[in-house]
């Protein structure tokens, strides 16, 4: 082949050649804009998910920390809920201990107010025991003086019939005056202190 021929085809070379490097230089440069923008993409998709992790994240702690929250509230409320019902037991012991208390109370008290009656009826029926101690001892003595005053009389009656006979004795007297049948002096003083005895016994019974 002639050089006249060869020079337009080294040109035609040259020139494609260009145009292939131009067309790879684009390419190239778009290929290199489209990674930059393919790793810009992946770096906001890197960083959103570590957004969306550190959220994750802070959400579970903070889930973590309400339900800490929550259990420490459910145990301060079966803290008091225990605590109030072991207050109620307590005031319901207490209830019944105040209870017995005042069942035992009202029975001494019951029990005092049934001595007390018992002993105001024991004082009554004892001095009414007395009193008819009193009455019979009273009675034994006015019998007893009346007994005493019976014999008095009897004695009495027996020294005025003595008086009696030793009077009609003083109508038979001998020559110097003195009576013919002895005289019962001892006989008369004898009875006279027997009645004076039994009266005075019979007034101090009846005193």
């Amino acid at each position: 082949m002639n050089n006249s021929l060869m020079r337009p085809l080294r040109i035609g070379g040259v020139v494609l050649l260009l145009v292939l490097s131009a067309c790879a230089g684009q390419r190239a440069e778009q290929e290199a804009m489209q990674a930059q923008q393919e790793a810009a993409a992946a770096e906001a998709e890197a960083r959103a998910m570590a957004a969306r992790a550190q959220q994750a994240e802070e959400a579970r702690l903070a889930a973590e920390q309400s339900e800490r929250e929550l259990r420490a509230e459910l145990a301060r409320v079966e803290q008091e809920r225990a605590a109030l019902a072991e207050a109620r037991v307590e005031a319901e012991r207490e209830a019944e201990a105040r209870a017995r208390q005042a069942a035992a109370l009202q029975r001494r008290q019951e029990a005092a107010e049934r001595a007390r009656l018992q002993g105001e009826q024991e004082e009554r029926i004892a001095a009414l025991e007395r009193q008819v101690a009193e009455a019979d001892a009273r009675i034994r003595r006015r019998e007893q003086a009346n007994a005493k005053l019976a014999e008095a009389i009897t004695a009495a009656e027996e020294l005025l019939q003595m008086l009696a006979s030793e009077q009609l004795k003083y109508e038979n007297v001998d020559a110097q005056g003195r009576t013919v049948e002895p005289l019962q002096k001892s006989l008369i003083s004898e009875l006279e202190t027997r009645k004076n005895t039994l009266v005075r016994e019979a007034q101090q019974l009846g005193n």
